[in-house]
Formats: structure tokens, sequence, C-alpha cells
């Protein structure tokens, strides 16, 4: 009998995939759909303009990992074999500020210390984007803009004072606001659907894989597809594993986060991923493209061959 080919994913330490890889193996779904799931952890944090699992992926030392799909489009733009197979959901963030802030929109942040995690991330484009179209500024040139280069730094900038307000990604979101001290003025994920101008939800991050491994292993990313969708119905509708993962991903961490994380896990994940899917997408980047740019968006296009629905299961 022929082995299961062993599939490495890479992910982030604060990344919320980690939740998900760990219930693929602990259920069995990688063995069960042809594959042995083997995971590694990275560290959060950004190099040569790149993130740390981005590095592993065209190393080669890692066959999947995920990342929004403008760095797949920029990255490709420059030559990287990469390529989206299957959606990871809304991953997207928040404009927190702290509990007493004056800022209570997008157009108060002018003047402001801005925090985020690089200039070149999603929540930041997006926002640039929507300011350009429906506020008249953009956000780069009448704020002064703070780069992280980590979520967790981020994070500990908006606690120490250091940056006024900050967009941060959506899984680190409820451990500030649980406190009292902070809240949300924006949800990244309903700009989207505005600059969009669909009803139908608009995936951001998708799982990637080197274009080499779509070629010689398309059963592996189809039985991953395959485990994708059934690991997520059952974390979407089981609420024990989110309490197992709260003891063992999340260093016990308190219920009610724990909760927070499940409630916003299950509104953004998605598993569609159809031709219609890639046109939603599609017409997202072009509106982005028309109001922000190149200079926004750091491509003026989507490379052929960036998605594929192949192997979606």
């Amino acid at each position: 009998m022929t082995e299961p080919k062993i599939f490495r994913g890479a992910f982030e330490t604060t990344g919320t995939p980690r939740f998900v890889m760990y219930t693929i193996q602990k259920l069995g779904l990688d063995k069960k759909h042809g594959f042995t799931l083997q995971i590694s952890y990275a560290v959060d944090q950004i190099e040569r303009s790149l993130e740390s699992v981005e590095i592993a992926l065209q190393k080669g030392t890692a066959d999947l990992i995920d990342i929004d799909w403008i760095s797949i489009a920029r990255e490709r733009a420059h030559g990287a074999p990469i390529v989206a197979f299957f959606p990871y959901g809304q991953t997207v963030g928040s404009l927190v500020v702290r509990a007493d802030s004056s800022i209570r929109d997008l157009r108060d942040l002018k003047g402001r210390r801005v925090g985020v995690v690089r200039i070149m991330d999603k929540n930041w484009v997006i926002a640039r984007a929507y300011c350009r179209k429906v506020h008249g500024f953009d956000p780069q040139e009448e704020v002064s803009v703070v780069e992280a280069l980590s979520k967790a730094r981020l994070s500990h900038l908006l606690e120490q004072g250091e940056v006024e307000a900050g967009f941060q990604f959506w899984q680190m979101v409820p451990p500030l606001v649980l406190t009292g001290k902070f809240r949300t003025v924006v949800d990244v994920a309903d700009l989207i659907q505005e600059l969009a101008g669909t009803a139908a939800r608009v995936p951001i991050s998708a799982f990637i894989t080197r274009d080499e491994v779509l070629r010689d292993h398309p059963e592996v990313l189809r039985g991953f597809a395959r485990a994708f969708r059934e690991v997520a119905a059952f974390m979407t509708s089981n609420d024990q594993i989110w309490d197992e993962l709260g003891q063992v991903m999340m260093g016990g961490a308190d219920r009610a986060l724990v909760h927070a994380i499940r409630d916003g896990w299950r509104r953004m994940v998605m598993t569609e991923w159809t031709p219609e899917t890639i046109r939603g997408i599609e017409q997202l980047f072009r509106e982005l493209l028309a109001v922000g740019g190149k200079e926004v968006l750091g491509v003026d296009r989507i490379p052929p061959g960036t998605f594929t629905t192949a192997v979606s299961g």
C-alpha cells in the first residue's frame, strides 16, 4: 500500500490556521484524504518585505501556506511560481483605538499616528483605497504611519500608546477589546464588500502552494481541499473543539476570549471556490486598482495562473 504523501505546511504562531491544522490532525482528516500533514510554525515577522511563511514556501521548505491574494499576485508578478488553490476566508482586521479616543471613523485619522503591520498589508491597502474613493484623501499622505513589522508588536504599540490607532488583524483584536481599554472603529471586511459592490462574500486569504506541487501532486491538493471543507464544517458546529483549542493552542486563555475568536473565525472562514469566486476577486482587484493604482497595491494586474479551481475538491 502506498504511503500518503507528506504535505508540509508552514503557519504563523499568531495565526488561526494553526487551529485548523491541529483539528485536521486530531480528526485524522489528512490520512482520510490521502496525505500526511506535517506542520511547522514560523515567527510572526517581516523579512525583506515577505512574511516568514512566504519565505519558507519560496525556499521549498514548505508546500502549503495561507496569505492574501494581493500578496500572491504581487509575488507572482515578480516571478514567484506560486498559486492559490483554495480559499481560507475574509481574514482581514479592524481599525482599533483606545476606548476614550476621539477617532470615530476613517476621516478622523488625518494627522494621527497610525500603526500597521506593514505598508503593503491588506488592511492598510484596502483602507487606503476606500478612503481615496469615499472620503477623497489618501491616509498614506495624511497620517504618520508606523510599521510594526509584526502583529504582536502592533498590539504592543497600541497598548503603550505609541500609536493612536492601529489596523490590527482580526484574531488579535479580541484580546485588546475585551480588556475594555480599546474599541473597534471600522471592520475592514465591511470596506471590502463596499468596494467590491457585491453581496457575495469575497475571500481575501487563500491557501497557496508552488506551481510544481500543483503540477506533480494535484491529488494531494484535492485531498487537502476536501479535508478543509470537512474540518470547517466541524469547527463551525462543534463548540467543544474550541474549548480544547483554548487549552492546547491558546495557553489556557480566558473563555470569553476563546469564544470571541471562535465566533470571529466562523464569520470569516470560507469554503466556496468556483470560477464565480475568482470573478469576485478580480472585480475587487479592478476596483482597488482603479482607486489606488499600482502605488497602493504594488501590482497593476493579477498575473495568469494566480488562481486555480482545478483541485477544489
